[in-house]
């Protein structure tokens, strides 16, 4: 429940927020979701009801937006920020540490 409330509040203040450039947007949803695991005690919710799917869902709209105005072939800052601080390695371990602990 609480998750949904702040999903939405999230959403309400991006809206009426002035838009980042991409790369800045991106680059904040990655810190929320860092943030969560730093902060978070070892007892933590499923990530469902945690805010962070919607912060993953948002990393995802960036980088495909990144994509559509790219050309052909060229990697946006957003996929190489991705690259660079090894992000999908990040969630993996992540997942798994998450999974394993149930």
């Amino acid at each position: 429940m609480f998750s949904k409330f702040t999903s939405i509040l999230q959403h309400a203040v991006e809206a009426l927020a002035p838009s980042l450039p991409l790369q800045e947007d991106f680059v904040y949803h990655w810190k929320a979701i860092t943030h969560y695991y730093i902060e978070t005690s070892d007892d933590k919710a499923p990530v469902t009801d945690t805010n962070i799917p919607s912060h993953l869902e948002q990393m995802l709209d960036i980088l495909t937006q990144e994509e559509r105005e790219r050309e052909s072939g060229e990697t946006g800052p957003c996929m190489e920020y991705l690259l660079h601080h090894k992000i999908l390695e990040t969630l993996y371990t992540l997942g798994k540490a998450d999974v394993s602990s149930f």
